[in-house]
C-alpha cells in the first residue's frame, strides 16, 4: 500500500519517509485476523493519504514537492504527516 502511495506521490516529487514505529504501528492497526490486511488500505487513508493531501495541495509541499515524513506520536497513539525541512531553508535561518 506504501509502495503504491509512492508511485501517485512521484509525479508530485514528493518522497514519502515512513519510520520504523509508524510501520509497526500500521501493522498493528492495519491487520485484523479476520480480515487480513485489508482495513490497512482505510488506516492508510485516515491517518496518511488526508494530512498528506492537505499539504500537497495546499502545504509546504505545494509547490515544489519535498519530502514527507511520518512519524508515531506515542503519547496520542497515532500518525503525524510533517515535511522535512530542505537544506536550502536550513542554511538561511
Amino acid at each position: 500500500f506504501l509502495t503504491e502511495l509512492q508511485g501517485q506521490l512521484d509525479e508530485k516529487r514528493v518522497m514519502l519517509d515512513v519510520d520504523e514505529d509508524a510501520r509497526l504501528w500500521l501493522v498493528e492497526k492495519g491487520y485484523d485476523i479476520h480480515m487480513g490486511a485489508r482495513p490497512m488500505e482505510r488506516i492508510i487513508q485516515e491517518h496518511i493519504k488526508k494530512p498528506l493531501a492537505e499539504l500537497v495541495l495546499f502545504g509546504d509541499l505545494a509547490q515544489s514537492g519535498g519530502t514527507a515524513l511520518v512519524r508515531l506520536n506515542n503519547a496520542e497513539d497515532k500518525l503525524e504527516v510533517t515535511v522535512e525541512e530542505k537544506v536550502a531553508e536550513l542554511e538561511e535561518s
